[in-house]
């Protein structure tokens, strides 16, 4: 959805798998009855209720308990229905990665809307919550939870469909990217950067990695510099600080939120109460 007069948009978070944005208008602005136009395929989270209607289909309510989807050169009209007019958050892949996720080269939606599942509705309001926060946003978790976000509203096997026994080469993937990630827990990788060094596409090797590990690559990774940070606190007395930056934390609160999160402990606890065993 370009910027158009007074409509205003804005791109929150941009990398060469995913986009992310918000889009509002008001409805004493004169561009709001306008048609509008989407450029390329995007998934809609309404924030308000209103009616859209998409050239040659009928209109219909558009609010938060519905997702939407817009084709490449999608044409489309509002009409009124919330005073505060039209508020939406989008997301959107790489043509070649949703082309991947439908399973043929369109890159089209057969859908214009479907009901939003509230775990699917809270799980783009945390990668909202990302981009809002003081720490640096971090790619992986990014593309790796957009691409989750697409999975959870169009793959198939969502519903339970088989995809068949693992392969051999898929679970050594998987071992050689666990490699790749531990050979570094202070670098900032983003998962395209990851699939890029592993010779695959960035869906295949989320889906494979959390298929296989049964966690997702931002979750597994997360998890490798916790537990890492915690058995190096026994012998290293370095500053809590710069033991932040060289386990991949964004700063001191950063780590310590997350040990708290997952092991409900705070590094400086466990320094006290483990040093020894």
């Amino acid at each position: 959805m370009p910027y158009n007069g007074g409509m205003q948009e804005q791109v929150l978070y941009q990398s060469e798998l995913i986009e992310i944005g918000v889009f509002s208008v008001q409805p004493d602005d004169p561009t709001f009855t306008e048609p509008g136009h989407v450029d390329a395929p995007i998934i809609v989270f309404p924030k308000h209720s209103i009616w859209i209607q998409h050239e040659g289909s009928e209109p219909f309510v558009a609010d938060p308990t519905l997702v939407n989807f817009y084709n490449r050169d999608q044409t489309y009209h509002r009409f009124l229905i919330d005073q505060q007019g039209d508020h939406c958050h989008w997301f959107k892949v790489k043509d070649a990665v949703l082309a991947e996720m439908l399973g043929r080269d369109d890159g089209g939606f057969k859908l214009e809307n479907m009901p939003c599942p509230p775990a699917v509705f809270l799980q783009h309001l945390q990668l909202l919550q990302q981009l809002t926060g003081n720490a640096p946003t971090d790619p992986m978790a990014l593309e790796e939870g957009v691409l989750a976000l697409f999975t959870a509203l169009l793959d198939p096997a969502a519903g339970g469909v088989s995809e068949g026994p693992i392969k051999p080469r898929h679970k050594q993937l998987v071992e050689q990217v666990k490699v790749t990630l531990q050979a570094d827990l202070s670098q900032s990788i983003s998962l395209k950067q990851l699939a890029r060094l592993h010779h695959t596409s960035p869906y295949h090797l989320s889906r494979l990695f959390k298929r296989i590990h049964g966690q997702g690559l931002n979750q597994y990774r997360k998890q490798q510099r916790l537990r890492n940070l915690l058995l190096s606190l026994r012998q290293d007395s370095s500053d809590l600080v710069d033991l932040a930056f060289d386990f991949g934390f964004s700063s001191h609160a950063h780590m310590t939120a997350s040990c708290r999160q997952v092991f409900d402990l705070t590094p400086t606890q466990y320094r006290a109460q483990f040093s020894r065993y």
